[in-house]
């Protein structure tokens, strides 16, 4: 009898041990709030940008906490974007827990000069699109908030640069000679530097400057997907699977405008 009761008395404390962990279990679960939002509020949506009043602030912005339902860390991120493109491409301001960003003309006229780096002597107004972004990890889905409009006439603050940069090697059409050539890549001003989207085969390959290997590239094989260091003359890069990449080339210079080096990114 005792044992019996022994036994009955071990296995009640066990359910109600479970029990007890399955409701504290309950209480950690993380209910996401499907009403999360923010409202973003500009103190203009115009500005005046001139080379004389570059100190001056140009516009603030401000945007509402969001409330995902549960204590989280949110990062805020200011997105702005040229009229109808539908945010296809953006220039980000990454604001951390900041519920307001500010900008002087100076800093407003470089945001201009990112997105379209081939601005005219005497620019017509240019009509933005600016959103917040409210993220609290890749598990959780961002929240936006409506649009705001910002239409300003800034100056060219930046010169592409005039030489090209093509990939050759067998990766792409082969090493230079009879038949093959090299692929040049256009300059990508919002991101400062060559990129184009091809397909590469299995093999190496280099980076040279107007065709030339005067002036070349290469370095050591790595994670391309976190940016590959270059150096002038290096060894053959190598693409081991064959596949269609986005290849982005940034290129340093010294003050003379000699190439010192660079990075190299690609992505599937």
């Amino acid at each position: 009898m005792k044992t019996w009761i022994t036994r009955t008395f071990a296995g009640a404390f066990a359910l109600a041990t479970v029990a007890l962990a399955s409701c504290e279990k309950d209480e950690d679960k993380v209910v996401i709030n499907s009403n999360a939002a923010t409202t973003l509020t500009a103190s203009t949506t115009t500005a005046n940008i001139t080379t004389s009043n570059s100190s001056s602030q140009a516009v603030t912005y401000s945007w509402s906490k969001v409330d995902f339902g549960y204590n989280a860390a949110v990062v805020y991120t200011l997105q702005f974007a040229k009229r109808g493109t539908d945010f296809a491409s953006t220039q980000d301001f990454n604001v951390g827990s900041s519920l307001s960003k500010s900008f002087t003309n100076k800093e407003l006229n470089d945001l201009y000069n990112a997105i379209d780096c081939s601005l005219p002597a005497n620019p017509a107004a240019f009509p933005l699109e600016v959103r917040v972004k409210a993220t609290v990890g890749d598990a959780v889905t961002p929240v936006y908030s409506a649009v705001q409009s910002l239409v300003a006439s800034p100056y060219p603050d930046f010169v592409a640069p005039t030489d090209r940069w093509g990939l050759v090697g067998p990766a792409g059409d082969g090493w230079p000679g009879a038949t093959a050539t090299d692929r040049n890549m256009p300059y990508d001003c919002r991101v400062r530097g060559y990129v184009a989207r091809m397909a590469l085969n299995a093999g190496p390959f280099k980076f040279r400057r107007n065709q030339d290997w005067g002036t070349n590239l290469g370095g050591v094989t790595g994670d391309y997907t976190k940016g590959v260091t270059l150096t002038p003359g290096g060894s053959d890069l190598t693409i081991t699977t064959p596949g269609t990449y986005t290849v982005k080339l940034e290129v340093t210079t010294d003050a003379a405008g000699a190439t010192t080096g660079g990075k190299v990114t690609i992505t599937p």
